[in-house]
């Protein structure tokens, strides 16, 4: 039993130690099957940004709708990934500093692109049927991302001075699920003993998730019919979910549900900074813009061009 363990153990170890000297030697930063992870995952965070906020304080007698729409468009490396959020939230408040919101989202992505060159070395193999790792050409990435959830939060009020002159606490619960389907790019081998077998790559996905999330949320006045606010919000996605596949060539087509070693769903921490209208309950949150753009390659390497758009709407009325 030791001798099968140490056994395993050195060969795991190979198999990875020959993987990064291929990635050094070819000049390629991320094999393809961190880039397949991180193009679904920049869809997930897309969605996380474009969740409602209150639009005010929610104090007792007080309740608010919202309408949220968003659209993000990400590159990982030569996959480009761009579709639309549409979320929405009902808020009431339940004393002079407490109230609750009720909020859910959806999403419909869609995964395209060129061509590009990396290592392919499937993580979710047992056996490899090919002489692998090795360099690949890629080509013609294609796939569907939809994801859907609803959840809770409470909200509590301090510091407040007035209906726009306020900070917030946010803490709740998000259930979520994730379906990545026909997420497919073909494959051209350029060394190794198989160098120039074709086939494809499959990592489609299905998973479900518990998020927890806690937020904050500070607004002020800027004039009489504008206020402005600064948001932040940290949430995770638990657990993290087999990410398995399927691997088709020259006499072999192979699938399997578990990852190996790759999980996707992760932690995510966003930022905004969001401008209102007042009277017609308009916002515009242009932090979201200038976040996504900056930090969406930081928290998923390969992950470039990230941009996204994010309107609402939110409607305040008195009982």
């Amino acid at each position: 039993m030791m001798a099968e363990r140490m056994t395993s153990a050195v060969s795991g170890g190979l198999a990875v130690l020959a993987l990064g000297l291929w990635q050094a030697a070819a000049g390629a930063e991320h094999d393809i099957a961190y880039l397949a992870e991180h193009a679904p995952e920049s869809a997930m965070d897309a969605a996380y940004m474009a969740l409602p906020w209150p639009g005010g304080r929610l104090v007792g007698g007080t309740a608010e709708e919202s309408v949220d729409l968003a659209f993000a468009t990400t590159d990982t490396e030569f996959m480009k990934t761009a579709g639309p959020v549409v979320a929405a939230a009902f808020g009431r408040g339940l004393g002079s500093r407490w109230g609750y919101e009720l909020l859910g989202y959806y999403s419909d992505m869609r995964i395209t692109g060129g061509g590009g060159r990396t290592v392919l070395a499937p993580p979710f193999l047992t056996a490899e049927p090919l002489d692998l790792p090795q360099q690949a050409d890629f080509s013609a990435p294609r796939g569907r991302v939809r994801q859907y959830g609803a959840g809770a939060a409470l909200v509590y009020d301090y510091a407040a001075e007035g209906p726009h002159r306020f900070s917030q606490l946010i803490a709740g619960l998000l259930l979520q699920h994730l379906d990545v389907t026909g997420f497919r790019m073909d494959y051209t081998l350029l060394g190794g003993a198989d160098a120039g077998a074709t086939g494809v790559l499959d990592r489609s996905v299905r998973a479900s998730f518990t998020a927890p999330f806690a937020a904050w949320q500070r607004e002020r006045p800027l004039g009489r019919d504008w206020s402005w606010s600064l948001r932040a919000m940290a949430i995770l996605a638990l657990p993290p979910a087999d990410f398995g596949g399927g691997l088709s060539g020259p006499g072999f087509d192979l699938s399997a549900p578990h990852g190996g070693p790759q999980r996707i769903g992760d932690a995510f921490g966003t930022a905004g900074l969001a401008l209102q209208h007042i009277p017609s309950g308009l916002e515009i949150d242009f932090g979201d813009t200038l976040y996504f753009y900056a930090a969406e390659g930081v928290s998923h390497p390969g992950v470039t061009n990230a941009l996204l758009l994010h309107v609402a709407w939110r409607r305040r009325r008195s009982r």
